[in-house]
């Protein structure tokens, strides 16, 4: 039971993943900086410290319990996360959600797991390489093949789309290559996000015994990884703002109505990251297989990668694709799905 309520609650989070950004497409007159550097001030210091500090007891007592090597890991990892993010928030500008998110998402989801993975065996936490680890890698390398489909299918997308528009020739061709790999670099850069959640579990560990119910013990990890990435994120969001004198875009007309898009979106990112960290923690639960950040973070990306490609396709962004090009997508979702059925089920093996 405690398999399915923590698949659940991951794919919960993956929904919230897939959605987060789909009011950006209807923020108008705001430069990439008025519309990340709102949202990254919202989701990476008010919505979740708030938050933090409103329901996790002794949350800062907590911190200075734990050795400084982890609180300095956590944050430097963090620091990276938000480097990714701003790196795919440049990336989705380029290329859109479908293909934005397939390689973002993608990068993250191989990085993100096997790095977990592996450090779960160096650990010296006596994880056998039993049929249900092995399920749970094969699993992994289906949904990274599902991405690497999905990405295949994304390129055919703009092969199909320039043919269609040749006025725009070799521009859109360099646009999007150059989109491809800042968006490859944000999901190396963005698997900071869970691995610092692995290496922070002690700080949880001493959240729960601080009082703290062990659902609520990861929002004193979640804390320090906000913090890490508000450093770099906000940080460059306010240097462009200075830079590019946008500053006066937040005072124009429909600014209330942008910053309040970008508010739902932060909502929409903390409640993704919280519901994948209460479902990481029941998949941890399960016997002696100790991988709730791998099984966890590949069923999340996978599925978020599934709700972000079916939300640009129906919002538009394949419209004058080739069939041939549509017909990889329903493959590379279809692939994901099978990945995240065979990581489910060496995972309840476990």
């Amino acid at each position: 039971m405690d398999t399915i309520t923590g698949i659940g609650w991951t794919m919960l989070g993956a929904v919230f993943l897939g959605t987060f950004a789909l009011p950006s497409k209807y923020v108008k007159n705001y430069t990439w900086e008025n519309l990340w550097g709102s949202f990254f001030l919202f989701a990476m210091l008010i919505v979740p410290v708030g938050f933090a500090m409103l329901v996790v007891k002794d949350l800062w007592a907590t911190y200075a319990e734990v050795p400084w090597p982890v609180l300095f890991g956590v944050i430097g990892l963090s620091f990276l996360w938000g480097c990714g993010f701003c790196c795919w928030g440049y990336g989705l500008s380029m290329l859109g959600l479908s293909i934005g998110y397939s390689l973002t998402m993608g990068t993250m989801a191989l990085v993100g797991s096997m790095v977990p993975f592996f450090l779960t065996i160096m650990e010296g936490k006596e994880l056998k390489l039993t049929n249900p680890v092995l399920m749970v890698f094969a699993g992994i390398l289906v949904c990274i093949l599902g991405v690497a489909i999905n990405g295949f299918a994304g390129a055919q997308r703009e092969k199909s789309q320039a043919a269609a528009a040749a006025a725009e020739g070799q521009t859109r061709k360099k646009r999007v290559l150059l989109g491809i790999f800042i968006c490859i670099l944000a999901g190396v850069l963005s698997s900071g996000l869970n691995i610092a959640f692995h290496i922070g579990g002690d700080i949880a560990k001493k959240s729960v015994a601080s009082g703290n119910p062990k659902w609520l013990a990861g929002m004193s990890i979640w804390t320090l990884v906000f913090l890490g990435g508000a450093i770099s994120s906000v940080a460059f969001s306010f240097i462009l703002l200075c830079k590019n004198k946008t500053w006066k875009a937040f005072g124009a007309g429909g600014s209330g109505r942008n910053l309040l898009l970008t508010l739902i979106m932060a909502v929409g990112h903390f409640a993704s990251i919280f519901l994948y960290g209460v479902g990481t923690w029941k998949l941890d639960s399960v016997g002696d297989l100790k991988l709730g950040t791998s099984v966890g973070f590949a069923i999340f990306q996978s599925g978020s990668l599934i709700i972000g490609n079916g939300l640009g396709f129906f919002t538009g962004e394949w419209k004058g694709s080739s069939g041939k090009s549509k017909g990889w997508l329903f493959a590379g979702l279809a692939v994901l799905i099978l990945g995240i059925v065979i990581v489910s089920v060496g995972k309840a093996m476990g």
